[in-house]
């Protein structure tokens, strides 16, 4: 808010220069000084331009019309009318005052402060000029002689409302707030209509944090004047300071309409906007600000904030970027612009954007939280660890934090603390999903399945699981209720290893009585039609048929009360078709020594959880297979991750089957009749190492240091696949532990047979 100084009215006089022989002449200024007067001022200008085509040199017309240019807002215009009255009939005060408004109100202060030194020089009474002098010594920066002229006007004319406002706005200027107070309430109560000191009263109390009076003294203004747009603006300001930020943003609005793309009302609007979380309109009156090239630093900041607020992570990093080169000092830019990095997946950046952010401001909880993120995420867990107990033991002690804290715990090995931090997070906040599931995670990860998997049915309700729960027109099935002569519609969920995983139930259940309905992804279907038992699978998205009860398929082991010795591990229990495992032996026959089939690459989208980050392995890192003597490379690998191949110096070495497996429905069997010719699958944690392991094939998967629940927690084989083989990294992000150990482990296996008598060129 502005103080708003009160200019003295500009004077009309009386106009004596039409002589008594022309009566008409002087009728018609008559009329245009009634009109004036009145304030009908086209009307006014348009009669004295008339009357001054027939005496151009009358000093008196020219004054007037001069007055009404000026009122008229044509400041210019009236200023040379003036001037050129004053050129004819030199020596007038009152003349010389308005002239003086005029040039200040164009900015000319200079010249307006001569005309004003003019007029008072002729007039030392004259209260009005000692109150535009004030205004004018204002602008040019002199506050205590503008103090000084403005209690000179007080003294001249004690009983002026407007010098009174006069002498407030110079006292707030030199800092002396409680005496221009006083000065704008003694103008009020002398003219309770003066709209300017009720605004200037309602500044000062603003800026006091008296925002209730101040909201008093602005509807008083906006009562007397309701088509001001600084007082809407002034009132939205007092609204949102009071936290009545829906009223704010109306307020914000009707400024807005009398006074279109206003810059700090469009900033302020959005900010209220973005306070509401009503992020799309914030957004709109920020691109309206970048439109008229009015966008400040804050503005960028906003803009930024409002796009990461909208996920539209990629748009918010040009204007976040600028802000931190415009605004270095500014914490929030850099957090924004931590925030948006963080959410594109460039972590090391984001840390760098979180340090800048923290240095500004130190110990901010959400930002060393999302700090922590970050190193998480780029594999810096123990720095991460100290990131989120810093954010913790501050204001930050929140459900999320203490999860994130209990995520890294688990990843560094330290299950007992993890469960503790978990339990914290819950106590906080006690039906809080991601605490639930990441408490199932590490219960399951620990066998303790009587506790893990009620807690993992949180899972419906974790955003960044994008596995929202599903409803069907049957109740849910939850175990208890009876199945014989029922039918039951499981639905899959989650990745294509789970269903592969999981669909071992179904069998179960039709040994109850159940008709089972199985929907899956398309590309399972087939490969799921080979499980045992009356079962019928349809396709994600096909009509299924009346049914008695739904299920989601990861909930069975809970509805069945599976326990650590009681998970149904009979393999095979899916099958490769014969007539394919045929075709496909034909082809293998012909590659020498041990047949080895190899997957690196799981799904990408699933790796952007904080629980299957690094899981997958780069090819590059599986180069000491290639190297082993009487061992044949086979790739399995469909989809992404298969583009690695082209970029390995030891690609001649792998054989490619890529091209030549069934890509449509049919592709797990395809996949399935070939590892019926293979010795051995060698996977990271992909749907491949699950395929294998229901095939009942021989199989060693690779794990991250931190592995997803299911692989237990350091034990080398695997309760839910006989015939699997685990192998543990030792340290984050570090394979070739691994492949070391699964390069010795094949050699022992592996016949002697030279590399370089493999007919690869046959298969």
């Amino acid at each position: 808010m502005n103080i708003v100084v009160v200019y003295p009215r500009v004077r009309v006089a009386e106009a004596n220069s039409m002589s008594a022989t022309d009566p008409a002449g002087h009728a018609s200024l008559a009329a245009a000084v009634r009109d004036h007067r009145a304030g009908r001022l086209r009307e006014a200008v348009s009669a004295y331009e008339a009357l001054l085509l027939r005496t151009p040199n009358d000093a008196d017309l020219l004054q007037l019309l001069g007055v009404a240019l000026a009122q008229l807002g044509r400041h210019a215009e009236g200023a040379v009318r003036l001037a050129r009255s004053l050129e004819l009939q030199p020596g007038r005060p009152g003349v010389l005052l308005n002239l003086a408004q005029a040039l200040h109100t164009l900015g000319r202060e200079q010249e307006a402060l001569r005309a004003c030194e003019s007029a008072l020089a002729l007039d030392p009474s004259l209260a009005g000029g000692y109150r535009t002098r004030a205004a004018v010594l204002t602008a040019l920066g002199r506050r205590d002689e503008a103090l000084a002229n403005a209690g000179q006007a007080v003294r001249l004319a004690r009983q002026d409302a407007g010098a009174h406002a006069d002498l407030g706005a110079a006292l707030e200027a030199v800092g002396r707030e409680g005496e221009a107070l006083e000065c704008f309430e003694r103008a009020t109560t002398l003219d309770p209509n003066l709209v300017a000191a009720h605004h200037n009263q309602a500044v000062l109390l603003a800026r006091q944090g008296q925002h209730e009076r101040a909201l008093q003294s602005l509807d008083r203004a906006l009562a007397l004047q309701p088509h001001k747009a600084a007082l809407h603006g002034n009132r939205g300001n007092a609204l949102k300071a009071l936290g009545r930020l829906p009223e704010a943003a109306e307020s914000y609005s009707l400024a807005l309409a009398l006074e279109p793309g206003n810059p700090a009302t469009l900033h302020n609007r959005a900010v209220v906007h973005a306070l509401l979380g009503k992020h799309t309109e914030a957004l709109r009156d920020y691109d309206a600000l970048a439109a008229q090239g009015q966008e400040s630093g804050a503005d960028l900041i906003g803009r930024g904030a409002a796009l990461v607020a909208l996920r539209r992570y990629d748009e918010a990093l040009a204007p976040l970027e600028r802000a931190t080169k415009l605004l270095p000092g500014e914490a929030e830019a850099h957090i924004q612009c931590g925030m948006a990095l963080l959410n594109v997946e460039r972590n090391a950046e984001a840390v760098e954007s979180f340090d800048r952010a923290l240095a500004l401001r130190p110990d901010v909880p959400e930002v060393l939280n999302n700090r922590g993120i970050a190193l998480t995420v780029t594999g810096r867990l123990s720095e991460a660890l100290s990131s989120f107990i810093r954010s913790s033991v501050l204001d930050g002690n929140t459900a999320d934090t203490h999860t994130n804290l209990g995520i890294v715990l688990k990843s560094l090995g330290r299950p007992l603390e993890a469960a503790t931090s978990f339990d914290r997070a819950l106590a906080l906040k006690p039906n809080d999903a991601s605490a639930r599931f990441a408490l199932a995670f590490l219960y399951l990860s620990l066998g303790e399945f009587a506790r893990g998997w009620p807690l993992y049915e949180a899972r419906f309700d974790v955003p960044a699981l994008g596995n929202p729960a599903r409803r069907f027109n049957a109740p849910r099935w939850r175990g208890s209720e009876p199945l014989s002569g029922k039918t039951l519609l499981v639905h899959a969920e989650q990745g294509l290893g789970d269903v592969i995983q999981f669909c071992r139930y179904l069998p179960l259940l039709t040994a109850q009585g159940a008709v089972v309905v199985f929907e899956v992804m398309p590309s399972l279907e087939a490969l799921l039609a080979t499980l045992p038992g009356a079962i019928r699978i349809i396709g994600r998205g096909e009509p299924a048929p009346p049914i008695d009860y739904y299920c989601p398929l990861l909930s069975l082991p809970h509805a069945l009360k599976t326990r650590f010795d009681t998970i149904p591990a009979p393999v095979p229990y899916l099958a490769a078709q014969p007539e394919r495992i045929a075709r496909w032996a034909q082809r293998l026959r012909a590659l020498p020594g041990m047949r080895v089939g190899i997957a690196w690459q799981g799904n990408l989208q699933v790796e952007k959880l904080v629980w299957a980050r690094g899981r997958s392995i780069p090819l590059a890192a599986l180069e000491p297979l290639a190297r082993l003597r009487g061992v044949s490379l086979v790739s399995l690998q469909k989809g992404p991750g298969l583009e690695q191949l082209r970029q390995v110096p030891f690609a001649d070495r792998i054989v490619d089957l890529s091209s030549e497996l069934d890509s449509g429905a049919d592709a797990f069997l395809d996949t399935a009749a070939v590892m019926a010719g293979l010795d051995l699958v060698v996977s990271s944690d992909t749907a491949i190492a699950h395929l294998a392991g229901a095939l009942g094939r021989p199989v060693w998967t690779a794990l991250n240091a931190s592995p997803e629940w299911r692989w237990l927690l350091k034990c080398d084989d695997s309760p839910w696949y006989p015939t699997m083989r685990l192998f543990r990294q030792t340290t984050a992000g570090d394979w070739s532990g691994v492949v070391d150990e699964i390069s010795a482990a094949l050699q022992a296996l592996a016949p002697a047979w030279p590399v370089g008598n493999r007919a690869t060129e046959n298969v």
